[in-house]
């Protein structure tokens, strides 16, 4: 235990001198503090937008909260994916004559950090938006945080100990967290399609018993409950249900040996993580862990020059199980769904085209950092060493980009507009707009590595882009939405994609001759 402790202090003051040599640290810091005072303004102006500025509303925000949890980490941990190992763990500490139980706990410090941040943030937006008192501000952040971790930790080292005896309880309880899981899904699902999906609704969903005597999420959910507004029958069965739980598994936990069985998929999925991590670096998608599994494939008539990047990446698409459709596609079905049979056409104090030319233009923000294999392309030499214009390369590098664009802007805007009752040239104002924005993230990209180096590194790369893609879709949204109000709704659809336009060409235009130097900067 001692050397765990060691290791784990010297590599903390290790990468603490570390970062503060760099000043990009500071600027962490700064947008650290500014996203937590962020997040509880977004948490004030929601709750007094929403109603739910009073005691009870802290409740509603845990129950999602912790759902949420409940279902993710618990997934994972019955994956045997909930704590995270370095591929250095393999090599160092897994072979190091300590205890197997001690060396997973002291893996999933990355959770309990999340767990106090999290639980801590909820607190203070309990007695500072919500209205709680801080004596019971103070008691929901101990008891939230030492039951569910105390819970978690437990649940983990007894589906992670491999001990022989218990096999079979351990594959049972894997599945039972399936089965809550899908029966999580299930209540949520048949609560909304049986009282529809409206603000009565989901107030009474939140006030629902069954939510809170759910098993271990539902109990947590009452036992918040019982803190914030005091007791009735719901929340005291739920609270005792929850101690118990918390006590059980505390006694197992502390009985049950671990054998070390899980070291081998610990080192596995350690490598996985890492492979993981280096792909969302550089903008890949990323849906699963380990090797992409590729198809055969082979590609005729391949082009010549600058035509020779686009079948190769072609080809590449080819190569992967979905070609070139991604989670993007996924979402962009999934939210026509939604918006069709579970939100509907908006009311006509808020037109719907301007409604869906919002969320439009917000799928173009989220998916700033998202670069698919243009991320890859910058990285490859023999793009540079093609003899064409750079205008011509940047195109064909692009090119396949532009088509995932067009793709997932018609499977979403399309069915939406047309239940929504939106003209076909408003249906077409929005896919122009959110294509010609999605190219402008990739031209962004490259004026951010020319500019910024590694200086920042990928994260501060990444805010670059999120900066300046903001500050264009903000610029846009100032000029548009008031013409829209003012003038005429339609003005939208003929400012947003001559503006997109312009802008596009502007930092293409910006872009080719930082792409065409590019190679000389390593």
């Amino acid at each position: 235990m001692r050397a765990l402790l060691y290791m784990t202090k010297r590599s903390f003051i290790n990468r603490a001198r570390k970062a503060v040599r760099k000043p990009v640290t500071y600027l962490y810091i700064a947008l650290g503090i500014f996203y937590v005072v962020g997040i509880l303004a977004a948490f004030a102006s929601l709750a007094a937008a929403g109603g739910i500025a009073y005691k009870e509303g802290i409740v509603y925000v845990m129950t999602v909260w912790l759902y949420f949890i409940f279902c993710s980490n618990f997934l994972s941990y019955a994956k045997l994916k909930g704590v995270l190992f370095r591929p250095s763990h393999a090599h160092f500490i897994f072979t190091a004559p300590i205890s197997s139980k001690l060396v997973l706990l002291h893996g999933a410090v990355l959770n309990y950090t999340l767990s106090f941040v999290a639980d801590l943030l909820f607190s203070i937006a309990a007695v500072t938006v919500f209205h709680v008192e801080p004596l019971r501000g103070v008691l929901l952040f101990v008891f939230c945080f030492v039951f569910e971790t105390v819970f978690e930790t437990s649940l983990m080292v007894f589906l992670y100990s491999g001990e022989e005896r218990f096999k079979k309880v351990i594959r049972s309880l894997r599945l039972l967290i399936y089965v809550l899981i899908g029966t999580v899904l299930g209540v949520i699902a048949w609560h909304f399609m049986t009282q529809g999906l409206s603000g009565a609704a989901v107030l009474s969903f939140f006030r629902s018993p069954v939510i809170r005597l759910l098993p271990v999420a539902g109990w947590e959910v009452a036992a918040v409950s019982l803190l914030v507004t005091g007791p009735d029958l719901w929340n005291v069965i739920g609270t005792v249900l929850f101690l118990l739980a918390c006590t059980g598994m505390f006694l197992v936990a502390w009985k049950i040996r671990c054998t070390g069985a899980y070291y081998e998929d610990a080192a596995k999925f350690a490598d996985d993580y890492a492979e993981l991590r280096k792909r969302n670096q550089k903008g890949e998608s990323s849906l699963g862990f380990g090797k992409k599994k590729l198809k055969k494939a082979s590609l005729s008539g391949w082009g010549s020059g600058a035509r020779a990047i686009f079948s190769r990446q072609l080809l590449e698409y080819k190569k992967e199980r979905f070609f070139i459709f991604t989670g993007f596609t996924l979402a962009a079905l999934i939210g026509a769904v939604v918006c069709i049979f579970f939100v509907g056409r908006p009311q006509e104090d808020l037109p719907p085209e301007l409604v869906l030319m919002g969320v439009a233009v917000y799928m173009v923000f989220v998916g700033t950092g998202y670069m698919g294999k243009w991320g890859k392309e910058l990285e490859l030499p023999y793009i540079y060493l093609i003899p064409e214009p750079a205008a011509k390369k940047l195109w064909y590098a692009t090119c396949l980009e532009h088509l995932k664009a067009l793709i997932d802007a018609v499977l979403f805007v399309v069915p939406t507009g047309l239940a929504w009752g939106l003209a076909p040239y408003q249906i077409a104002g929005i896919i122009l707009s959110y294509v010609v924005l999605q190219a402008n993230r990739l031209y962004i990209k490259v004026l951010g590595d020319s500019l910024l180096g590694d200086t920042l590194g990928t994260t501060g790369k990444q805010f670059f882009l999120l900066a300046v893609q903001g500050g264009i879709l903000g610029i846009g949204a100032l000029v548009s939405i008031p013409a829209a109000y003012l003038i005429n709704t339609n003005l939208l659809f003929l400012i947003v994609p001559i503006y997109s336009m312009i802008i596009t060409v502007l930092i293409a235009a910006l872009t080719v001759p930082r792409f065409e130097c590019m190679e000389q900067w390593d």
